[in-house]
């Protein structure tokens, strides 16, 4: 099955130019034609940092600050809280960096 797509300008130059792929989906307005919509990375055009965890991820962005954390209760020799107090200790030397280097 052939299927015409519609990309936006500045996916097609990505896609030539070599970057890797391009995350999106294909709504199709016929059986033989559809339209791309790239998926939007929040961090990539806010300017959010972050730093990934063992267990999950902290950011920084413009307007807030994230930490994100999924434990499995499955995980052997692994104690939650244990985990919860190492990986927000982390995080916080994180969000303190950027927050240092950040002029306000």
């Amino acid at each position: 099955m052939n299927i015409n797509l519609q990309l936006s300008d500045s996916a097609y130059k990505r896609l030539v130019s070599g970057n890797g792929r391009i995350q999106g989906t294909i709504g199709l307005v016929s059986p033989t034609e559809g339209n791309f919509n790239e998926h939007v990375k929040s961090g990539a055009r806010t300017g959010t940092k972050y730093i990934r965890l063992r267990h999950g991820r902290a950011s920084v962005g413009d307007t807030s600050v994230r930490l994100t954390l999924r434990i499995g209760l499955d995980e052997a020799d692994v104690i939650p809280s244990d985990i919860i107090a190492d990986e927000s200790r982390q995080a916080s030397d994180f969000i303190d960096a950027i927050f240092d280097r950040a002029s306000f």
